[in-house]
């Protein structure tokens, strides 16, 4: 008798190309310029490409990443213990969830936010209890209401995101603190810091692994354009770390990401000089787009948030006309919103350009 399956919703949609689609369109994933990932613009670091070329591919990866745990360990003054590496940061969120998630317990998500946190709530039988913040405040939380939430839910994991995706809110210390306080003992806060390399004035967030409550999410794909790889890590009490890493999956991270990842770190500067790009150009795209009467709220992180109307259409025509690629934040909740990618001047100057052209068309087809 053949199995019967109950069909399945999809999975979260995120940003990047989509070569079905592209193929509908009749376009080539080399002639789209891609804004709607959220990468490092220089690109891949110095020195990646070629130690992938010096990979012998009939061997198999190291189960631990000893080597780069330890790099990683000496890069951030931590011990290898405390630091799990996994294939990007979203295999890591869902490791979490499944080590300490069980049906009938709580888990709580400040929105709106990455998809992939509700879903790995789901797939561990817990409907997430959303935090959500408003367009009206700026897309920042109310903290006293969401504290006081915390207090009398006592969720076994809180998801925050920061800075956040796609809104671009930045939490400060006090503000994280007293979210991991009012959980005390009775579970983790999972902080996402997967663009937090690209804010401009970010504080120290590893202190908070003192808390003993507290785990921090890193992507090294975003820091290092290593998006084709897949490469995060987390930080956290080794306790917490030895709990997650049982149920991560043998050589789950390919020898070539590890491989990328110890490169990576030799270059530092890499992520430094992407975050100065970052900024000149975020700065130059907020007055434009200002200018232009666009609402593009201050962001920390390496996107924007733009107000657009609609946004699935605006999306379309410029991928159809100009042949760029922006992110439709109707997965977010935000029907009337894009999310832009930080890339490079000149980048950033034809999707200015597009984006005049594309907004005039469609006004004056509503005409």
């Amino acid at each position: 008798m053949r199995a019967q399956f109950e069909e399945s919703p999809p999975g979260p949609i995120h940003g990047g190309l989509n070569p079905r689609e592209l193929e509908s369109l009749g376009l080539c994933p080399e002639e789209v310029l891609d804004f709607s990932a959220s990468i490092n613009p220089l690109g891949a670091g110095p020195g990646i490409k070629a130690a992938l070329r010096r990979l012998s591919p009939d061997a198999y990866p190291d189960r631990s990443c000893l080597k780069l745990r330890r790099a990683l360990g000496s890069h951030l003054g931590i011990e290898p213990e405390a630091i799990l590496v996994g294939n990007g940061s979203t295999e890591l969120i869902h490791l979490i969830a499944r080590a300490f998630l069980s049906p009938g317990e709580t888990a709580v998500i400040f929105t709106p936010t990455f998809g992939e946190y509700a879903a790995a709530c789901r797939l561990g039988g817990v409907s997430p209890v959303c935090i959500p913040s408003h367009r009206a405040a700026e897309f920042r939380w109310d903290l006293p209401d969401a504290l006081n939430r915390i207090a009398v839910l006592k969720p076994s994991l809180v998801f925050v995101c920061n800075p956040n995706n796609p809104t671009g809110t930045y939490l400060g210390e006090d503000e994280v603190r007293q979210i991991g306080k009012v959980m005390d003992s009775h579970g983790l806060l999972v902080l996402d810091e997967a663009y937090r390399s690209f804010v401009d004035k970010r504080w120290r967030s590893q202190a908070l692994l003192r808390m003993g409550n507290v785990v921090l999410l890193r992507s090294m794909t975003k820091d290092y354009g290593l998006a084709g790889l897949r490469l995060g890590y987390l930080l956290a009490a080794p306790a917490v770390v030895a709990m997650v890493g049982k149920f991560q999956y043998s050589w789950s991270v390919s020898a070539a990401a590890q491989a990328a990842g110890l490169v990576a770190l030799d270059h530092p500067r890499h992520v430094e000089r992407g975050r100065r790009m970052v900024s000149a150009s975020k700065n130059f795209l907020e007055g434009t787009l200002s200018r232009m009467g666009l609402e593009c709220l201050p962001s920390a992180a390496n996107f924007l948030l733009i107000r657009v109307g609609d946004a699935s259409r605006l999306r379309l025509e410029l991928l159809k006309r100009y042949k760029i690629c922006v992110r439709d934040c109707g997965s977010f909740g935000l029907p009337e919103h894009i999310r832009v990618g930080v890339r490079t001047i000149e980048d950033s100057r034809r999707l200015v350009r597009a984006l005049k052209l594309a907004t005039a068309t469609i006004s004056e087809n509503h005409e």
